[in-house]
C-alpha cells in the first residue's frame, strides 16, 4: 500500500468529488459517501477517526454521536456495495477500502467504466449451474427421465460448473474483502 503526502490526497479528494456523477453505476452520489472514501485513501482508519476526520468533531463535542451515527450508517451503506470492508476477528478492526474500491476509484480520472461487484461474465456459470441442478431435481423426481450415461454426464457437467462458480464466488469475495 502506497502512502500519500497531503496534496496527493487533497488533489485526490477534489478529483472524487469531481467524479462522482462517475460513481453513480455503484449508487455514491452523497458527498458523505465521498467524504469516507477520501478519509479511507489515507489508509485504514475507525468509525470514530472518520467521524473526527469528516467533522473535526471528539468524542466529547456535542453533536458527536449524531455524526458518528451518520458515518456509520453511511460506512455499511458503502460495506453492503462491497467498497468499504473490515477484518471480521480482532479487537482492532478499523475500515478499509476494497481491491473493488481502489480500481474504481482509480478509473474516476478515465473513461472506462467501473467494474460491478459481479462481472456479468460470472453469470454464465452460476446459471449453468442452476439449470443443471434443476434438471437433476427434476429427474430426481421422476418428472425428466435421462438415460444412464445422461445422469453421468450430467452430474459431470455439474460438477465441473459448481467447480467454476465457486471459484468465481472467491474471486468475487477477495476483490470486496
Amino acid at each position: 500500500m502506497f502512502r500519500a503526502d497531503s496534496d496527493n490526497i487533497d488533489d485526490l479528494k477534489q478529483k472524487v468529488v469531481d467524479g462522482v456523477s462517475k460513481l453513480r453505476g455503484l449508487d455514491i452520489g452523497d458527498l458523505l459517501a465521498v467524504e469516507i472514501l477520501g478519509q479511507l485513501v489515507q489508509g485504514k482508519k475507525s468509525l470514530t477517526e472518520i467521524t473526527e476526520g469528516i467533522y473535526g468533531l471528539g468524542r466529547s463535542d456535542d453533536g458527536f454521536k449524531s455524526c458518528y451515527t451518520r458515518v456509520g450508517r453511511e460506512i455499511r451503506r458503502l460495506e453492503s456495495k462491497g467498497l468499504v470492508s473490515r477484518k471480521l476477528f480482532g479487537n482492532e478492526r478499523p475500515y478499509r477500502l476494497t481491491q473493488l474500491a481502489i480500481i474504481n476509484l482509480a478509473r474516476i480520472g478515465g473513461e472506462e467504466q467501473q467494474l460491478p461487484v459481479i462481472p456479468r461474465i460470472d453469470l454464465v456459470p452460476y446459471l449453468g449451474t442452476l439449470g443443471i441442478s434443476v434438471i437433476g431435481a427434476l429427474h430426481a423426481r421422476g418428472i425428466v427421465q435421462l438415460p444412464e450415461t445422461g445422469t453421468l454426464g450430467l452430474l459431470l457437467i455439474f460438477g465441473i460448473f459448481i467447480g467454476i462458480s465457486l471459484t468465481e464466488v472467491l474471486r468475487t469475495l477477495r476483490r470486496v474483502f
